[in-house]
């Protein structure tokens, strides 16, 4: 009977072991498109509309409120928030000439405009870092996105993951970026970037819950801090989500 259960024992040791080398040898894509399986079982992305309610904790104590607009079929998208008691509001139509593609304002009382960086290309930017942020792990298989082929067995913030290490062509962006998910679910549990490696700059971000709805799963609260000190930087809070399929 020893014996039995010594060889059941080493049976299931091996077992493991493979398991685990299995789990060792996946490639990065395979890393991706399971994690995007996890987030995106049905493949809504390109076609969701996302209504987004977002507070914004900032290290002063300060709180902005924020309203987001993600309409991926029709390439629309508007951001408004609220800043020293003013009201910015960004919009961008979907269309490709530069005087439509882009309708920016701001609804106040008395400040300088020249002063706010109010132009199509700000819009722009605000357009691609919220849909980039709310579209992980799916916006990870846009064109221009190179995904290392070697996933490392890692920890992040003290917990056991698998990384993804991704950087860009020339034309996309110049940073390196990793990131982390859960090694049983392929859940995305954060990320971080550098501008330069070598300098430990850029930031890293914590994510904490999941929002399920029309069956895709959305990371919820983001905290940033710095590489280098682990310094505070904000945290973007969920306060409301609605999923609308175009």
């Amino acid at each position: 009977m020893g014996r039995h259960i010594t060889s059941i024992l080493l049976l299931l040791l091996l077992f493991s072991s493979v398991l685990s080398a299995q789990e060792e040898q996946i490639s990065g894509k395979e890393l991706l498109n399971r994690s995007i399986a996890f987030h995106d079982p049905s493949g809504q992305w390109q076609k969701i509309k996302m209504e987004l309610v977002l507070d914004q904790e900032m290290p002063d104590g300060s709180v902005r409120p924020s309203n987001v607009i993600i309409d991926n079929q029709k390439g629309a998208f508007e951001l408004s928030f609220v800043k020293d008691s003013h009201l910015f509001t960004w919009k961008v139509d979907g269309r490709d000439s530069t005087e439509s593609f882009m309708d920016y304002r701001i609804i106040t009382d008395s400040v300088r405009v020249d002063t706010l960086q109010l132009s199509p290309d700000r819009a722009r930017r605000w357009r691609n870092y919220y849909s980039y942020l709310y579209g992980l792990p799916m916006k990870l298989t846009d064109q221009g996105t190179n995904i290392d082929p070697v996933v490392q067995s890692t920890t992040f913030d003290g917990k056991p993951v698998l990384a993804l290490k991704v950087t860009y062509d020339k034309n996309v962006g110049s940073d390196t970026w990793y990131f982390y998910f859960n090694p049983d679910t392929y859940a995305l549990v954060g990320y971080r970037f550098f501008h330069n490696e070598a300098e430990n700059d850029g930031e890293y971000i914590l994510i904490e819950g999941l929002e399920i709805q029309k069956g895709m799963r959305i990371p919820m609260h983001r905290a940033w801090y710095t590489n280098k000190e682990s310094r505070w930087l904000g945290t973007d809070r969920f306060v409301s989500l609605k999923l609308i399929r175009n």
